[in-house]
């Protein structure tokens, strides 16, 4: 038998006590692949160490910077509510469902190489950076599954809309001025697609995905 999208859109409404009940619990703690960027060029860190006034110290990038995101684990699913399937095409339909907040917790460090200046001579080099947690959120919008239809219906990708917000907390010590630099780096477009796109591959490959295609095969009589 070959489901077809419209069967999928009615079944979709019938999962609605699982996907709103089961779904967050069932997403909380799953992992993100760790985001390790070895080349990230000069993202500011040296420059909040500048002592200013002339003939002083002056820190300037003396190299790429580098940064990891670790350990990243999905820590909120909230208010799940299913919104409107829709039919696309023959083979294809759109599963959406919106929520309050889907946020991910992890670790952070990071770290750039910075030359100490003195009256316009180079005269070593030093580090800056730093490590804590980091935090990354989405409020307020919604994630559609998009299947395709067949004997069984399968999963072809996920989109998370919304804007990514994100928060830095050191470990110790404080804010130091380097946070604020770091910050900026990280929240522009590249590096938020790159996390929507480690969340997107989450809710692809979750053991909870498969979980609730295999119950909305069941529900369509697969």
């Amino acid at each position: 038998m070959t489901y077809t999208p419209q069967q999928v859109v009615d079944a979709w409404q019938n999962m609605q006590p699982w996907v709103e009940g089961q779904l967050p619990g069932l997403a909380t703690q799953a992992a993100l692949a760790d985001d390790a960027q070895k080349d990230a060029g000069d993202i500011g860190v040296c420059q909040t160490l500048d002592r200013g006034g002339p003939g002083s110290l002056r820190w300037s990038s003396d190299g790429n910077a580098s940064y990891t995101l670790s350990s990243q684990k999905i820590t909120a699913l909230s208010k799940v509510t299913i919104d409107t399937a829709t039919a696309v095409d023959e083979s294809t339909a759109h599963l959406p469902f919106k929520f309050s907040r889907l946020e991910v917790n992890g670790h952070y460090s990071c770290d750039q190489p910075c030359a100490v200046w003195d009256l316009g001579k180079k005269v070593t080099t030093s580090h800056a950076g730093g490590q804590g947690t980091v935090i990354q959120a989405i409020d307020d919008n919604t994630l559609t599954y998009v299947v395709k239809t067949g004997d069984r219906i399968s999963l072809d990708s996920v989109v998370i809309g919304g804007t990514v917000r994100v928060s830095l907390t050191p470990d110790s010590g404080g804010m130091p001025p380097w946070i604020a630099s770091l910050l900026s780096f990280m929240t522009p477009g590249a590096q938020l697609e790159d996390f929507r796109s480690k969340l997107q591959d989450a809710f692809h490959n979750g053991s909870f995905t498969t979980t609730m295609l295999s119950l909305l095969n069941h529900e369509m009589g697969g």
